[in-house]
Order: structure tokens, then C-alpha cells, then sequence
């Protein structure tokens, strides 16, 4: 009984073994006739027509080739396409054709390779110009190792020395020798069709775009264009569909800086990212840019629009512009340059719609911060373009024509009305005079200066004055002088008349006061046995230590 009992145990232990492995085998045959069976439904072969259609594992057509006649290498499992139109789709719908004179199909990968008298054209009227493309069928994506020129009908376009996309051409990734260029843009439908925006947009906006690049990335879905150089400390990388990086070396093998060019503004730097969306865009690393001239906005300040015709350079690590809000920013050191004058600081912040308290409508203010310095070489510029035409007062034309410079820790300059206001060690300075205050404000309307806390003003002729403010009327040529500790004062020449007479009739007044005093003294010592001597003491006059105007200078 017992050897019965083994016997069934070990008949037991080699039937569940064959049975596992029957399993296993048929578990494999299952796999493979899954696949097979997925692989029929990506692809049909007609080879009497001769013509070939792709589906996905959705049984929704992805390719469909025609040609005018076909041939099979059995080796290499390649089947070769003569004279060929080949459609792609995307979810059904057509997305892009080609006509092109051979075409390589792969049976074990399903990789396609078009070449020789390649004309492909997408839905949307984008001509594809080049001259070999390879379609990857397991990643859906096209590669155009020996670059493309994608162009509109519009004349707008982008090229590069190689480049990858997906089949709709949304997504873009291009490297070496990139150039971009939107001369105009018409088609709001084509706009409104692929969302290229998700706002209303202004047309002139993208108007006269260039982007010359080392490498781009254009990303519909999410708005995004970056682009980027070997300068730049973090620079994006393009990745082949197979993982390998696309090294910008192999296609440009000199580095250069990008080059960024919307309407009169030019930028070169080492990266740029633009958020069409956000109507956003950041240049970083390096930046050297430009502002041409140009006629400005009719509503804007006169000055500010004879400014606009001058060409201005700035330079800055780091800007960020919002183009809809007419708001650009730097985040490191800048320098503003024109000719004839020069602004330095930390940081500069414009807004072209900045909303002042108090004030109604919108101003276009510039905020600096961090070593500031202000410099111009002359005002002339002011009178010859009529600018300064209400000022009559010569000393004041002479004080406007000075080169004048000035420094501060902050500074906020309303550019439509040219009134500043600088705080934090502020020095403002000209040929014939320097100021010094903890804050320095002025107003273009009334020609008025005005420095609060630790004030001092001195001029060539050595007049100075301390105080806690010191107002300046350029007009009248007056200044005031509030909280004065000390002061030293030259009459001018125009003034010493009147102040010799005013100085005369006080001595003159003074002596009639004291003879009728001298003689009742005299009268009372004569007369009386006892004489004192009375001292006459005249009071001081009284200073009034808050305030003293001074007219003239």
C-alpha cells in the first residue's frame, strides 16, 4: 500500500510538470499569435494595386501608401515603393501627404524612409522642404536628419540642419543653424484652428519675428518656443526618439550667441524662452540688444518720443518681457545707452501702463534700483527740439545745457511727464554745482527741485547751503532752505544795488535812534550829583533757524 501510495505521488509530481509546461508552451503561442494578430492590423499589403495602408492597435489608419510600382526584398524584409503618394493621419483625420520617388518600407520595424523629389505639404498649407525623412512608426514621429525648411503660405518659416516632429508637426525640435521668421501673419483661422493662442490676438504682434539659434523647441499644445546656445549654463537637450542626444556640434560646429529680433528690438544672448500664451518672453546669460529708432505712439510725451528716434543699446544678464502689458524687467546689472546719455543701475523695471495712486490714467514709469547712475553729456538736445521753449530766464537755459549726472540707491522716472524721484544717497551734479540729499524729487511742470534730509547744495562760487530740505524754483531762480544750520550767500550782481540801499536805510534809521539816547545820557550826568553810565545794549536780531529764503543765487 504504501509503495501504490508513491507511486501516484511521483505519477502526480511528472504530470503537473508536463502540464506546466504545456502551459507555458501554449502561453507563448497565445503571445505570438497576439501579435501576429496586431501586426495584421497595423499594416495591409496590396501588392496588386500596389498599395499598402498602416492602422494603430485603435484599428484607426495612420499611413496609406500608393505607388506605381513596388518591389520586395525578401532578405532584407524591405519593400520599396517607385513614384509614390503617401498620406498620413492623425486620429483619423488627414494630417500630412508626400509625393516622393522611392520610398523604403521596413516589415520588421514599420519604419518608413522617403527620398529622391520629396514635395510634402500638411492640411494646413505648410510646404516641407527637404531632401531625406524618415518616419519612426513606433514613436509616430518624423526625422529630417539632413534638415528641413518648413514653409507657409503666408512666406513664414523655419529651417534647421536637422529636425523632428511629430506627424502633425505641432511639436518641433530642431538643431544647428536654426532660423526663424514670421515676416506677417494673416490667417486668424489657421490661429483659431490649431489654438495657437487661447486669447484674442493682435496680428502686429507677430510681425517681423526672427530667431537665429543653435537650438529651438516649439511646443503648440503648451505655447512654448525655446531657444538656446552652448553659452547658456543650462541649455536644453534635443533627444533622438531612440535616446540618443542630437549633439549641436555634428550639424554647427562653431558656438554663437542666439539672435532674437521683434519689430524695432534686437537681442542677442544665450537663451530665450517665449510663452505665446502668457504674451511672455525671457532672455538670459549675456544679453547685448538694441532699440531702433522709431516714430513712437502719438499719445506719448514729446520728449519721450525725440528720445525714441535716437538708436539706444542696453546690456543685462537677465530681462523678462511681457509684450501685452507693455512690461519689461531685469534681473541683474543694466546699462542703457544713447548718445549723449547713459543710464546705469542694479535692477530697471518699465511699465508702459503703470498706474500711478492718485493720478488718473496710465503712466509709462521706469523703476531702478541698485547703484544708480544717471549721466548726460548736454540739454541742447532739449532746445533744439523745442522742448524747453517755455524758459526764458538765461541762468536757467545755461543750467539745462550743463552735462549733469546723477546718483542714487533707487529711482523712479515718469517718462510721459518727466518728473523723477530718487532716494538713498542720491548726488546730483552739473559743472557749476552739486546737491546731496537723503531724496531728491522734481517736477518738470514747475522746473522744482526738491532734496529732503541731510541736504547740501554748493555752486562754483562757493555759496552753500546745509539744512534738512533745500527747494529749488528753476524758474524764478530762488531756492529755499527749511531746517538751515549753516549757509553761505553771494548776492548776485543784479540784486547788490537794492541790497546796498535796503543796508543804507537800516544804518541810516539805526543812527537817528541812537543821537536822541546819547544826548538825554549826557543831560542826566551834568545835571545830577551822582552819575551813572548807562550802557545801551541792542538786541540781536533773531534767526529763525527753520527757515531762510535766500532770492537769487
Amino acid at each position: 500500500m504504501a509503495h501504490l501510495r508513491l507511486a501516484l505521488i511521483l505519477a502526480a509530481i511528472v504530470l503537473s510538470g508536463f502540464l506546466v509546461r504545456y502551459i507555458f508552451v501554449q502561453s507563448n503561442l497565445e503571445v505570438k499569435r497576439i501579435l501576429e494578430r496586431q501586426r495584421a492590423e497595423r499594416y495591409t499589403l496590396q501588392l496588386e494595386t500596389p498599395r499598402m495602408k498602416g492602422f494603430n492597435v485603435k484599428g484607426e489608419k495612420v499611413w496609406d501608401i500608393a505607388a506605381e510600382s513596388v518591389s520586395i526584398d525578401e532578405t532584407r524584409n524591405i519593400v520599396t515603393f517607385l513614384n509614390t503618394t503617401a498620406t498620413f493621419y492623425d486620429e483619423g483625420e488627414e494630417s500630412l501627404s508626400a509625393s516622393v520617388g522611392r520610398l523604403e518600407y521596413n516589415r520588421d520595424t514599420r519604419n518608413m524612409e522617403l527620398m529622391e523629389s520629396i514635395e510634402m505639404r500638411t492640411v494646413d498649407d505648410v510646404d516641407v522642404l527637404t531632401s531625406r525623412v524618415v518616419w519612426l512608426d513606433y514613436y509616430q514621429r518624423f526625422i529630417f536628419p539632413e534638415g528641413a525648411k518648413l514653409v507657409t503660405q503666408e512666406g513664414n518659416y523655419i529651417k534647421s540642419d536637422y529636425m523632428q516632429s511629430d506627424k502633425k508637426l505641432d511639436h518641433l525640435e530642431a538643431v544647428g543653424h536654426v532660423f526663424v521668421w514670421v515676416g506677417e501673419m494673416k490667417d486668424m483661422s489657421l490661429i483659431e484652428k490649431h489654438e495657437l493662442t487661447r486669447e484674442e490676438v493682435d496680428l502686429k504682434e507677430f510681425k517681423n519675428v526672427t530667431i537665429f539659434a543653435e537650438k529651438v523647441l516649439y511646443d503648440r499644445k503648451k505655447q512654448v518656443v525655446l531657444a538656446t546656445s552652448r553659452y547658456f549654463h543650462k541649455p536644453f537637450r534635443v533627444m533622438s526618439p531612440g535616446g540618443q542626444e542630437v549633439k549641436v556640434e555634428d550639424y554647427q560646429p562653431e558656438a554663437s550667441q542666439l539672435f532674437f529680433r521683434k519689430k524695432e528690438v534686437e537681442i542677442f544672448a544665450n537663451h530665450l524662452e517665449v510663452h505665446i500664451d502668457d504674451k511672455w518672453a525671457r532672455a538670459k546669460g549675456d544679453i547685448k540688444g538694441k532699440i531702433l529708432p522709431s516714430k513712437g505712439d502719438p499719445d506719448e510725451d514729446k520728449a519721450l518720443r525725440v528720445m525714441r528716434r535716437e538708436r539706444t543699446w542696453f546690456t543685462t544678464d537677465d530681462v523678462e518681457y511681457y509684450w501685452g502689458e507693455d512690461y519689461v524687467r531685469t534681473y541683474a546689472p543694466t546699462t542703457v545707452v544713447q548718445k549723449e546719455r547713459l543710464a546705469k543701475a542694479g535692477e530697471v523695471t518699465y511699465f508702459g501702463k503703470y498706474h500711478e495712486t492718485g493720478v488718473p490714467g496710465t503712466q509709462r514709469a521706469m523703476f531702478m534700483e541698485g547703484g544708480i547712475h544717471l549721466w548726460q553729456e548736454s540739454g541742447e538736445w532739449m532746445f533744439e527740439e523745442g522742448l524747453l521753449e517755455e524758459v526764458k530766464e538765461e541762468e536757467l537755459k545755461k543750467i539745462f545745457r550743463e552735462q549733469s549726472d546723477i546718483s542714487a540707491e533707487r529711482m523712479v522716472v515718469f517718462l510721459n511727464r518727466n518728473d523723477f524721484h530718487a532716494t538713498g544717497n542720491v548726488a546730483a551734479r552739473q559743472e557749476n554745482r552739486t546737491v546731496r540729499a537723503d531724496e531728491v524729487l522734481y517736477t518738470d511742470e514747475n522746473k522744482k527741485f526738491i532734496a529732503n534730509g541731510n541736504a547740501y547744495f554748493v555752486d562754483k562760487e562757493g555759496q552753500e547751503f546745509y539744512g534738512q530740505q533745500i527747494i529749488y524754483f528753476s524758474e524764478a531762480e530762488d531756492i529755499e532752505v527749511n531746517g538751515a544750520s549753516t549757509a553761505t550767500i553771494k548776492i548776485p550782481d543784479k540784486y547788490r544795488d537794492d541790497v546796498d540801499r535796503a543796508l543804507s536805510r537800516i544804518k541810516g534809521k539805526r543812527a537817528e535812534e541812537e543821537e536822541p539816547e546819547e544826548a538825554a545820557s549826557q543831560g542826566e550826568a551834568t545835571a545830577g550829583d551822582e552819575t551813572e553810565t548807562a550802557e545801551a545794549t541792542e538786541p540781536a536780531p533773531q534767526d529763525d533757524e527753520d527757515k531762510a529764503v535766500v532770492v537769487g543765487r
